[in-house]
């Protein structure tokens, strides 16, 4: 049975970006997005493709935080800071993925399934407080493992996000395709 899942803006990009939207709805039912989330990927150049899954309802975007979910939100994005792998110091550049984990902890509806985050420090604090989470690339070697990808369209999929701007390096992307790719 397909999962729920919430996400940041990182995960759903490369999916628009590679047109694969069909991998996460393979294995998701619904993704909860952030109202903060969905003014994000709009202005990363995403809005029609973002509209057509909101349309369709795959993607459900989310009433705004509480006062609370906020502070905690601040709180959060401030150990992404912090975190040994985070390239920024700056905490306010992570409060979206901070807001995902917060949504992820105190929404009824989300605790039990999946976050997807891409950013290594993010994951690193979601890691850290037990949630199940993954990210594109997490999907697209699922997508291999189910016989679904062969390992030179892994490459394809995943050097097709990196060439538009997504950070993979070449040694994830290989990784995945090795490991996962049939």
């Amino acid at each position: 049975m397909p999962l729920v899942a919430i996400s940041n803006t990182g995960p759903l990009v490369p999916a628009f970006q590679c047109g694969r939207c069909d991998l996460l709805r393979r294995y998701f039912s619904v993704v909860y997005i952030a109202a903060t989330e969905r003014m994000e990927i709009e202005n990363h150049g995403w809005a029609s493709e973002l509209q057509i899954e909101i349309s369709n309802g795959f993607i459900e975007v989310l009433g705004e935080l509480s006062e609370s979910e906020t502070l905690q939100a601040a709180a959060i994005a401030r150990q992404i800071a912090v975190d040994p792998t985070s390239h920024d110091p700056e905490w306010r550049h992570h409060v979206p993925e901070a807001e995902a984990i917060v949504l992820m902890q105190q929404r009824p509806e989300l605790m039990n399934d999946q976050i997807w985050l891409d950013e290594k420090a993010a994951r690193s604090v979601a890691k850290s407080i037990g949630l199940s989470l993954t990210g594109f690339p997490g999907i697209v070697g699922r997508a291999g493992q189910d016989g679904l990808l062969t390992a030179e369209e892994i490459r394809q999929v995943l050097g097709n996000c990196q060439r538009q701007g997504t950070r993979y390096s070449d040694a994830l992307i290989e990784t995945v395709a090795r490991t996962y790719g049939r």
